[in-house]
Order: structure tokens, then sequence, then C-alpha cells
């Protein structure tokens, strides 16, 4: 059951809690200051597959798969997969999660893609909804600089290297 708190809060009176997580990352993210908090750690950023996009889709794949193995969760206990990223129309978490057969919800909040997927899990389960939901969210640099930033398929120079803080 949930409560209101004021106009914008909600209480989940029930406390919908975690039961798994997973980080997926790369060579670049591995090689830094938090490589210990990670999961995997793949030496392929391609992740085996033929451009970034499809990288992506995979790393995001593979976390949530790593995710519900760590919770002890079969993927038949899932009833909602809540995902998103920062390409066109949350395609990386669209193919990424496809196969899993779950009913999919994409999130789009850039920043605060994580936080909803979260949020609208948590609703989901709170109000009976669902059982169990899947929140998940990705980045991979390469997709994310080719589309927003400083494209790097144009061979243009970047402002300044990408940091490892």
């Amino acid at each position: 059951m949930t409560s209101r708190l004021g106009k914008y809060t909600v209480r989940l009176e029930g406390g919908p809690s975690a039961l798994g997580y997973a980080a997926v990352v790369s060579k670049m993210e591995g090689s830094g200051p938090m490589a210990q908090y990670f999961d995997r750690i793949e030496d392929d950023e391609m992740f085996g597959q033929a451009s970034w996009e499809k990288a992506e889709s995979q790393m995001q794949k593979e976390a949530a798969l790593l995710a519900l193995d760590k919770a002890d969760t079969p993927l038949g206990d899932v009833d909602y997969v809540f995902a998103g990223d920062l390409l066109n129309q949350c395609i990386g978490s669209h193919y990424g999660m496809r196969s899993l057969g779950i009913p999919f919800l994409g999130v789009y909040g850039a920043c605060s893609t994580m936080a909803e997927t979260l949020a609208l899990a948590s609703l989901f389960v709170e109000c009976g909804i669902g059982g169990q939901a899947l929140a998940s969210t990705s980045s991979h640099f390469c997709a994310a600089e080719r589309q927003f930033r400083f494209p790097l398929e144009y061979g243009g120079q970047r402002t300044q290297p990408p940091s490892a803080r």
C-alpha cells in the first residue's frame, strides 16, 4: 500500500527492496579506481558485437542476467522490465531485453534513467501490479558519444580526453 506525503511524494509502505544487482563494464572502466566494485569487466569493448549500439544491448542484457543470477531469481519470476539508455527510442535497452520475453517498459530520463527505472519498478511491485520487476540502464561511451557530443565517426577531435575520475 502507498500513501501520499505531499503533492509529489509517495511513501511505499511495503518497502520493495533490491534482491540483486550487477555492473558490467568494459576495459576503460575496469582500469579505473572503481574496478573493484564491478561484477564483470569485459576486455572487448564491443562485447563480441558488430557495432557500439549492439555492444550496449549485450552489455545491458549481461548485467540483467547476472543480477538475476546473484539474486537467485529465475527469469520467469520477473513480471516487468524497466530499462533505458541514451540511444534513440531506448533501442539499446529494447534489443538487449527483448530475448528475455518479459514485458518491457522503456524509460528515457538521460542522467535520471536509473532512478526512474527503480522508482517505477518499486511502484509496480508496491501496488501489486507485478511481484518482481527488473530495473536497468546502460551507457556505452562510444554509442552515446557518437550520438550526442562529438560524433566519433566524423573524426573530429575531442575537446579533452576522457578521464578516469
